[in-house]
């Protein structure tokens, strides 16, 4: 049975981090996931920070709508970075080698500082 996915918005430093819990599959969770990402980015949202600790299960769908996503805000001008990934989702990313085309962070204070200037970022 699949477990609904749940996504908490919230801002950390200026940046849209979007917490998602539960299974990012195809269908219903894949669905929501695009729905809250586009509503963010027709809001003029350009910086998201994709928090995937929660997830217990992606499957092609769910890597689709992130890829699809990640698509959708490089063309308005916009980053889509993930982090935290659960030991399910870093298992995927790095069969799909999405790891090497998605930046990804292992804790959010790296990931926020990751979307500063270069001229402003510490050493």
């Amino acid at each position: 049975m699949s477990v609904p996915l749940r996504i908490v918005q919230r801002v950390a430093a200026g940046i849209a981090v979007f917490e998602l819990n539960g299974h990012l599959v195809f269908d219903e969770g894949d669905r929501i996931f695009r729905d809250q990402v586009k509503a963010f980015t027709a809001a003029g949202g350009r910086r998201l920070l994709v928090d995937l600790a929660d997830v217990t299960y992606v499957d092609s769908g769910g890597i689709g709508s992130l890829v699809e996503m990640y698509l959708h805000l490089t063309r308005r001008g916009g980053t889509l970075k993930v982090m935290r990934p659960s030991a399910c989702a870093r298992r995927v990313l790095q069969i799909t080698q999405l790891d090497s085309v998605l930046d990804v962070f292992d804790d959010e204070p790296h990931a926020l500082q990751s979307f500063a200037p270069r001229a402003m970022r510490a050493g």
